[in-house]
C-alpha cells in the first residue's frame, strides 16, 4: 500500500533518471567508492503469508497485462521488505547481469552496497537474483555480455542458456 505522506527516499550518491534497461533508474550523482551505503531499500515489513499473497496479486496482474515488477526482499525467515511504495526510490534500480551494486541486509535493514567503484553519471544496478522457478516470467534487458535474456542468479544462468538452446534446436529453421 502506497502512503502519499510519506517522503521519497533521498541519496547523495543518486539521482533520478530514464534508464536504458527500463523505465527510470538511478544514477550515480557523484563517483562512489566502492562498499559504500548508497541508499537504503525502505518499504513495509511483511509476514511470509503476506508476501506469497502478493506475489500471486501480482502475478495476476502480470497476467491482465500489467507490470510484472517485484519489489520483494526476504529479511529473514519470518519477514519479508515489500518495497513497492512509491516512496521508496531504492526500487527503481534496475538489474544487471553485471551489477555494479548489491543488496546487502544489515541489522533486518536492506542496503544498496557499491560492489566495486562507479563513475558519475553511471547508472546503478544490481542482480536481483531469481530463482529459476516462473523464469520465463522475468526477461532481463540488461544487454550485458553475462546476460543470459532472463533475471536469474548467476550460478543458474547457465540453465537457462542450455533450455534456450535446446529449444532452439527443436523449432524447426523458417526460410
Amino acid at each position: 500500500m502506497n502512503s502519499p505522506s510519506r517522503l521519497q527516499t533521498r541519496s547523495a550518491w543518486a539521482s533520478l533518471r530514464r534508464s536504458a534497461i527500463h523505465g527510470r533508474g538511478l544514477y550515480a550523482s557523484k563517483a562512489i567508492p566502492s562498499g559504500t551505503r548508497i541508499i537504503e531499500y525502505e518499504g513495509e515489513r511483511i509476514t511470509k503469508a503476506e508476501s506469497d499473497l502478493r506475489e500471486e496479486q501480482r502475478r495476476s496482474h502480470t497476467r491482465q497485462g500489467g507490470d510484472g515488477c517485484v519489489y520483494i526482499f526476504e529479511i529473514n525467515k519470518r519477514h519479508d521488505l515489500d518495497g513497492s511504495m512509491d516512496w521508496n526510490t531504492a526500487r527503481l534500480i534496475n538489474h544487471s547481469c553485471e551489477a555494479n551494486c548489491e543488496s546487502s541486509k544489515i541489522r533486518g535493514r536492506i542496503w544498496i552496497v557499491a560492489r566495486r567503484d562507479i563513475a558519475k553519471g553511471e547508472e546503478l544496478t544490481f542482480d536481483y537474483g531469481f530463482g529459476m522457478e516462473n523464469w520465463r516470467e522475468h526477461p532481463c534487458r540488461c544487454g550485458t555480455r553475462k546476460c543470459a535474456g532472463f533475471i536469474v542468479t548467476t550460478m543458474q544462468r547457465w540453465r537457462v542458456r542450455r533450455k534456450l538452446r535446446a529449444e532452439a534446436c527443436r523449432t524447426p529453421a523458417t526460410t
